[in-house]
């Protein structure tokens, strides 16, 4: 399926009329979380905010580190919009992608959006490190 057919599916399987707008854009919400659908070419975006990314440079490194090979972000990448000083949880779906493929990875995003916005929510201790989320593994073999 392609980006439109895709979020037409979506709201199919939510139970309400969606679609791309003739912007190739859609914001869906899922409980208290935005998740905005853009269509770019062939590839569909799919972004949220997590947090604001403003006096938590403390985080910086504990996101870099779960953004390593989508470890801890569900497959998706975690990264600052500077516009905004937030930090934004995307991922990019290209081409024609079934609609299972893209339900369970859209899945995965909108659970690593809510572990990733509940982190940011409490105060960061030095040493706050945690384990590695291994339900957003990307399934890589290491060697």
């Amino acid at each position: 399926m392609r980006a439109n057919e895709l979020v037409v599916e979506l709201g199919v399987k939510l139970g309400i009329p969606l679609r791309l707008s003739e912007a190739g854009t859609c914001r869906v919400t899922f409980d208290d979380d935005d998740v905005d659908f853009e269509q770019s070419g062939d590839a569909l975006y799919i972004m949220a905010e997590i947090a604001s990314a403003a006096g938590r440079e403390d985080a910086c490194g504990r996101l870099l580190t779960a953004n390593w090979l989508g470890a801890e972000s569900g497959g998706a990448c975690i990264g600052l919009d500077a516009e905004r000083n937030a930090f934004a949880l995307y991922a990019v779906e290209r081409g024609d992608v079934s609609y299972e493929e893209f339900e369970a990875r859209l899945t995965l995003f909108i659970r690593a959006l809510r572990y990733w916005k509940e982190w940011l929510a409490q105060p960061l201790a030095p040493s706050s490190a945690s384990p590695a989320m291994e339900t957003f593994s990307p399934g890589m073999i290491r060697i």
